[in-house]
């Protein structure tokens, strides 16, 4: 423990960010690995998202807030046409949502989605790679005064956290602890 903490010391804030982003990436995808299709629509209520609607979400929240607000570029939903491949909405990531829109969320192969959070992730990746730490105190987006470039970090890590929970949660419900 000692030594991993004295080597954790050296990180930055970059390599926090890289390591809860990656932790939680790996994670969700061995969450998903055995699950079957019918498992990831599973919803425990009627007013409740499924899996599926969680994975896709995640991936737009990391793209919408790491593109549009922190560049004011097209995300990688858009500009590679990740949305149309899908049959899905261009601008939405499922913010807002009622229960019928997430049960009429149009099925889709988990693998692709997860190539499509790959991609995300790539541009994610470079974009926090090439950020300096006086970028922190940046507020990128002229429509969210007072949001820096720290506050969006933290936030994506939390949300995403807590949605990778919610997969957990769900597959529990279904499968039990640890299956």
């Amino acid at each position: 423990y000692r030594k991993l903490r004295e080597a954790d010391s050296q990180m930055d804030f970059k390599d926090i960010v890289h390591k809860g982003f990656d932790q939680f990436l790996e994670e969700l995808k061995k969450s998903l690995e055995t699950l079957t299709p019918e498992e990831r629509r599973f919803q425990p209520s009627p007013d409740s998202h499924h899996i599926d609607f969680v994975v896709w979400h995640m991936a737009r929240v990391e793209d919408d807030w790491v593109q549009r607000f922190a560049q004011q570029n097209p995300t990688v939903w858009q500009r590679d046409d990740w949305h149309t491949r899908f049959g899905m909405p261009e601008r939405e990531s499922g913010f807002g949502y009622s229960s019928e829109q997430v049960r009429e969320l149009p099925t889709f192969d988990m693998d692709q989605m997860l190539e499509y959070f790959d991609a995300v992730r790539v541009d994610t990746n470079a974009f926090l790679d090439a950020m300096s730490e006086s970028d922190l105190s940046t507020e990128p987006h002229p429509r969210r005064p007072g949001v820096t470039l720290m506050d969006m970090w933290g936030h994506v890590m939390i949300e995403e956290a807590e949605h990778l929970g919610q997969v957990a949660y769900i597959r529990g419900i279904q499968r039990g602890l640890d299956k």
